[in-house]
């Protein structure tokens, strides 16, 4: 007999396998991270993770120039947001006072935040061009990329992907007990 719907939902909102020992806990032990630490998460944080989304946001739009060629991609929603959160995290970090411990990470998050306003500048730009060539823009999202990822630190919890939620966390506290 076919399964149901709801049973394909069922199984679908579960997260860990059967035998994942996280299952078995009733919470994930906390981090170990000292104050300074814990005040460089504060402060780091919200530009860390709207540099992230804000990364994979401008290489959609750019790759969807460059494979259309239509230059009414300009005038979806999608670009004024963009820009908009660019503004936000440009503003966040200006007035950003980290702790000494993370001034490399936040140097880092203010190239990556001038690289991603210049593939948004070449974006718009494209809008008087007849031929969107976006090849250097994208050059340019990929090393805004690395930059936020050499930011990236697990014991601050910033982290490109977050697994924290997914059965792929297992696996690192499986090999711990072992």
């Amino acid at each position: 007999m076919p399964s149901s719907g709801r049973d394909i939902l069922d199984r679908a909102a579960l997260v860990h396998r059967w035998d994942c020992p996280a299952v078995a806990e009733p919470a994930l032990p906390e981090p170990d991270v000292s104050e300074v630490d814990a005040a460089a998460a504060a402060a780091v944080r919200r530009p860390y993770d709207a540099l992230r989304r804000l990364i994979g946001q401008a290489a959609g739009l750019l790759v969807l120039a460059q494979t259309s060629q239509r230059r009414e991609i300009l005038d979806l929603p999608a670009v004024a947001v963009a820009r908009e959160q660019w503004r936000e995290v440009t503003a966040t970090l200006g007035d950003l006072s980290a702790p000494r411990s993370c001034e490399g990470q936040v140097e880092n998050l203010i190239r990556a935040a001038r690289l991603v306003g210049a593939c948004l500048d070449a974006l718009e730009a494209s809008a008087t061009k007849e031929k969107v060539d976006a090849s250097l823009a994208l050059d340019r999202v990929a090393a805004a990329y690395r930059l936020v990822q050499n930011s990236s630190s697990d014991k601050l919890g910033m982290t490109m992907v977050d697994f924290r939620q997914s059965c792929c966390n297992c696996a690192p506290m499986t090999m711990r007990a072992s």
